[in-house]
């Protein structure tokens, strides 16, 4: 009996031991690259929320610049409409000036400068 113990039931106790030891240290292993990957998961989703925070931040301000761009185009063509009415105006104004026929009795000096008040009233008004 000693005989069998020795050959058979030695070799599988020690079999099942070593199969044993070997899984527990593979799940030691398996556990320790879980925790490992875990860990990594962790800090790219924290780096993710932060690059998503910046990536909103960034967009706004994108957003604000070309929204006052936009603001900015618009008023400047509002006052280059009126710049062209108002320089129109004094355009027309000019040429009546210098073609229109002098008044009876009046010099085309007089009418210069009795023009040129007219001119000045009109532009302060």
């Amino acid at each position: 009996m000693p005989i069998i113990v020795t050959y058979v039931v030695l070799p599988i106790v020690i079999l099942l031991v070593g199969f044993g030891g070997g899984w527990a240290v593979h799940g030691w292993k398996t556990d320790a690259k879980i925790t490992k990957m875990e860990e990594r998961v962790r800090i790219a989703d924290a780096e993710n929320k932060q690059c998503e925070i910046d990536v909103k931040s960034a967009r706004a301000g994108v957003k604000q610049i070309t929204d006052a761009l936009a603001t900015k185009e618009r008023d400047a063509q509002a006052a280059m409409t009126l710049a062209q009415v108002s320089a129109k105006k004094h355009s027309d104004l000019a040429a009546e000036i210098r073609n229109g026929p002098n008044r009876a009795g009046e010099s085309r000096c007089d009418a210069i400068i009795r023009e040129q008040k007219e001119y000045v009233q009109n532009r302060n008004s």
